[in-house]
Order: C-alpha cells, then sequence, then structure tokens
C-alpha cells in the first residue's frame, strides 16, 4: 500500500487547482498532484506541512482520470497510482511512502526520523503502523464481506491496543506519538485514525474508552500544527467512503442470510441467558420479585413469547434457505447441500419440542421438585441448540454460500431472489421486522433496510417500512436508526422530515 488508486472519488466533479501563492524567496516550488480525501495524500500533506515546503496541490477525480484526459499521467506513472509529486526536475511517483523518503532526505530539518536514543523505536512503529495498521483498517473498512468482517474485527482490536500501550510509554510528555517530538510516526498514523469515524459508522468499530491513550491522541491530533492548516473536510470524507463502499457492496443473498444469522444468534443468546436465570431462581427458591422483569411466572411466560418470535424467524429463515438458496447451488452441484438439509430436519423437532417445554412448565407448581428440574432441563436443550446452530450457521457461511458466485448466482442475479425471499419470509419482513431488526447493530440495521430497499419492489418495502413504524415501544429504537440513517425511507412513505445524509 501506500498509494492512492485512480478509481478512488473525491466527492468533487472536476479536478481543482487550488490558488498558487508565490513561495518565498530561497523556498522550493513544488506541485502535488492527488486525490485530496485520500489517506495517503495526506501523510504527504503532512509532512510538506511540517517541513514548511510550499506546494501547490492539484486535486484530481475518477472523472480527470478517465480516457486521456491526463495523458501525461500514464507516461509519468504507469500504474496509475497516486498521489504525485513534482519538485523542481524530479518527480517521484508510485508510492506516497517514496515521496515521503524523498521529502525527507532531500529536505533532513526539521527531522521526521531524528537520532536518539528514540531512533529505533520511531522507525519500529512507522513500520508497525505502515505494514499492519494501515492494510488491516483499509481492508476492514472497505470490504464488506461479512466473513472478512468476523474474522478481521478482532485483529483491529489487537491494533487498537497495541497503539494505546505505545501511546501511553511514549506520549506522557508531550501530545505527539513520540512526546514533545513530532514524528513520521504521526505523519503514518494521523490519516488514517480519521477513518475512524467512518469506521464507526459503516462498520460499527470504534477506538473504545479503555483505550484512553489512544482515544485521546485522536482527538487533540486534528489541532497539530503540522495537520490543522491541510486537514480534510471528515463529511466529505464520509460521503467519499459511503459511494466506494457502495460500489463494493457484498453479493446481496450473501449479505441477507449472514445478517439474518446474526440476529438469530442473538436473540438466542438473550434466551439462553434468561433461561440460565431461571435456573438460579430456581435452585435458589427465592420468592424475591424481580420489580423489572417480574415474579418467576411472568418471566416463563415472557421467555415463552420471544421464542414463539424467534421460532418463527428461524422456521421462515429455513424456508427461505430451502426455497431459494440451497435449489440455486444444487443445479451446478447436486448433492452439495444435503448436509445443510438434514441439519434443518434434525434442528426443526427440537425448536419446536422446546416450545412444548415452555408451556409445560407454566403448568407446574411454582417452587415445586419438578418445576425446577423442568426449568433446568429447558435450559440445558436451549444450550444444546444454541451450540447446533452456531455450528450449523458456520459451515453454510463458510462451505455453502462462497459456492453461490462459482454456481453462476451473482451479484446481479442475487439481487433478484432478494425479492422473493422477503416474500417467502412474509412474517420476518412483516409483524416480526422490528424484532428480526432489533437482534442487529445500528449499522448492520443500515445495511439490512439498504439492501431491501434495493432489492424489492415498491409494495413490499411499503409494508416493511409501516411494521417499522408500528413498532412497539421496545423495539421502537429500531425505527428511530432508520430514520435517522436512511431519512428518505421515512419520507417516501410516511412524510417525515427528510433530514440531510447522516454524515459519519
Amino acid at each position: 500500500m501506500g498509494a492512492c488508486m485512480v478509481k478512488q472519488d473525491s466527492a468533487t466533479k472536476a479536478s481543482t487547482v487550488a490558488p498558487y501563492i508565490s513561495p518565498q524567496p530561497k523556498l522550493p516550488r513544488a506541485r502535488l498532484y492527488g486525490v485530496e480525501l485520500c489517506p495517503f495524500t495526506s501523510r504527504v500533506r503532512i509532512a510538506l506541512q511540517y517541513k514548511g515546503i510550499l506546494v501547490q496541490p492539484v486535486w484530481l477525480t475518477s472523472e480527470d482520470l478517465k480516457g486521456n484526459k491526463l495523458d501525461w499521467l500514464s507516461s509519468v506513472c504507469p500504474d496509475g497510482k497516486l498521489p504525485i509529486f513534482q519538485h523542481e526536475d524530479q518527480t517521484i511517483c508510485g508510492s506516497s511512502d517514496a515521496i515521503i523518503e524523498y521529502i525527507e532526505t532531500r529536505f533532513p530539518n526539521p527531522p521526521l526520523l531524528p537520532c536518539g536514543p528514540l531512533a529505533k523505536d520511531i522507525q519500529k512503529w512507522v513500520e508497525y503502523i505502515q505494514n499492519n495498521f494501515t492494510p488491516l483498517l483499509g481492508q476492514v473498512l472497505y470490504d464488506g464481506n461479512p466473513f472478512v468482517q468476523q474474522n478481521l474485527a478482532p485483529q483491529l482490536e489487537a491494533s487498537f491496543t497495541g497503539l494505546d500501550d505505545a501511546l501511553k510509554q511514549y506520549s506522557t510528555r508531550g501530545p505527539f506519538f513520540f512526546g514533545d517530538q513530532f514524528t513520521l510516526a504521526d505523519v503514518y498514523l494521523i490519516p488514517f485514525l480519521l477513518l475512524v469515524r467512518p469506521l464507526t459508522y459503516f462498520r460499527g468499530l470504534e477506538i473504545k474508552s479503555d483505550h484512553s491513550y489512544l482515544l485521546t491522541y485522536s482527538r487533540r491530533m486534528v489541532l497539530f500544527p503540522s495537520y490543522a492548516p491541510v486537514r480534510i473536510d471528515l463529511d466529505l470524507l464520509g460521503i467519499s467512503i459511503a459511494r466506494a463502499l457502495q460500489e463494493r457492496a457484498p453479493a446481496p443473498l450473501v449479505l441477507l442470510t449472514t445478517l439474518q444469522h446474526q440476529s438469530i444468534l442473538f436473540h438466542m443468546e438473550k434466551l439462553v441467558q434468561i433461561a440460565d436465570e431461571l435456573v438460579l431462581v430456581a435452585k435458589h427458591n427465592t420468592k424475591v420479585i424481580d420489580p423489572i422483569k417480574g415474579s418467576i411466572g411472568m418471566q416463563i411466560r415472557n421467555l415463552s413469547l420471544r421464542y414463539g418470535q424467534l421460532l418463527d424467524l428461524m422456521q421462515e429463515h429455513a424456508q427461505m434457505e430451502e426455497r431459494v438458496i440451497f435449489p440455486a447451488l444444487e443445479k451446478a452441484d447436486r448433492g452439495v447441500t444435503k448436509s445443510a438439509n438434514e441439519e434443518h430436519a434434525r434442528d426443526l423437532p427440537v425448536m419446536n419440542g422446546i416450545h412444548g417445554d415452555i408451556k409445560a412448565v407454566l403448568t407446574l407448581e411454582q417452587g415445586s421438585d419438578t418445576r425446577n428440574e423442568a426449568l433446568i432441563a429447558l435450559a440445558t436443550r436451549f444450550h444444546k441448540l444454541q451450540a447446533h446452530t452456531i455450528e450449523h450457521y458456520h459451515d453454510e457461511e463458510t462451505e455453502l454460500l462462497p459456492l453461490l458466485d462459482a454456481a453462476g448466482v451473482g451479484s446481479k442475479q442475487q439481487a433478484a431472489l432478494v425479492e422473493k425471499c422477503s416474500s417467502l419470509m412474509e412474517a420476518s419482513h412483516g409483524n416480526l421486522f422490528p424484532y428480526l431488526l432489533s437482534g442487529l447493530a445500528p449499522h448492520q440495521i443500515h445495511q439490512y433496510v439498504d439492501l431491501l430497499q434495493r432489492c424489492l419492489v415498491p409494495n413490499l418495502m411499503e409494508q416493511i417500512a409501516e411494521a417499522l413504524q408500528h413498532s412497539v415501544d421496545e423495539l421502537a429504537f429500531v425505527w428511530k436508526v432508520v430514520q435517522e440513517r436512511i431519512p428518505s425511507l421515512a419520507h417516501q412513505w410516511y412524510g417525515a422530515p427528510a433530514e440531510k445524509l447522516i454524515k459519519c
């Protein structure tokens, strides 16, 4: 990495040349070609600002780089990567790393890699940010593949922890990464920490409060003298990233299925917790009534209601897979879904049996040994169902769903099948829709509703919007998330105020 590809867009319609300010005597003339919102371009700008080098930026867009509008670009930079730095008779391109190395060599003072006892440490963390943190954060942000997100999110959290530990060690004597000395570590880190804001909005990942040193650094870096004069518009950055993510959206049917998996597993975990709490109460034979949860009988009835909702969702989800996804795969390879179908056949009696068990528990005398034993057995069955479901969904996500594209069911075909899935899942995309979405994080709710809005015919989308608007009180937050993130949906169907695009 270290360069911006020309396909990136800066959210403007044409190239712009910033007003040229004649440099003071003896100061070098320089010109920087790039995408204004690109973090790699920002690294170069911060380094130039720190060195006091006056530069004339020329901001390019993807439209500028189509066809032969800029014939010179291919001759100067055959691989089409930006930024490009021109200084006197030198042209440096290919990566921001090469440009920054040239700047540091050609203009050694003030140094970004100062000599001294911390020189090796500075180089170590520059290389870590460059080779580990940068590509990891970029992939988590731009790769919408649900499997990639699940695998890389813990790695990014670990990377945040590593940076926080480093800042704890080095930044105690000043605001910069290495205390009172602005270094190349700051140059490399600042532009990519700016991506955490859209990362939170689009992927639900953030710098948590327990990473206090990194959080503090990310808040004060915007005031650093070497960044503040060249700071980028974060709202435009968010819009630009939103456009890029739309172009790289994951396959519709895969996204729909995996988000449903996550919602189901979320709700199942909640039910397992309730069942375990009931067992704990039964073992202690307590008669204290929780003013929020109610009596034991009330809690069991609540468990029955919630499980009924989950059961309906799981059954419709299974039918959707059996009638839409599995047939599409079977056409390409007969028998490939045999194991998954057997899993469905195995789990259905178990799911129905649990529903019957809950009803049976309600008929037993409160506090009796029989009821307590029944609650323990019920909790055990919940745990087994949870384990089976986790394993089953994991197998589908790793072994079946990736085969859709190879089976000739590409993104366009999948988009058409999403409408069929929604029609089959009548309750899940009707009165149960707020319940389904309540098992997802806000950015996932956004993904799910946006997916349906792009793939469904208007009358189906109107039914879904109706279900959201009339969510029960405990699920009203779902409609609020949709209104905030997709205001056009509320405005289209209910005349709600069309708020401005939510800016990450």
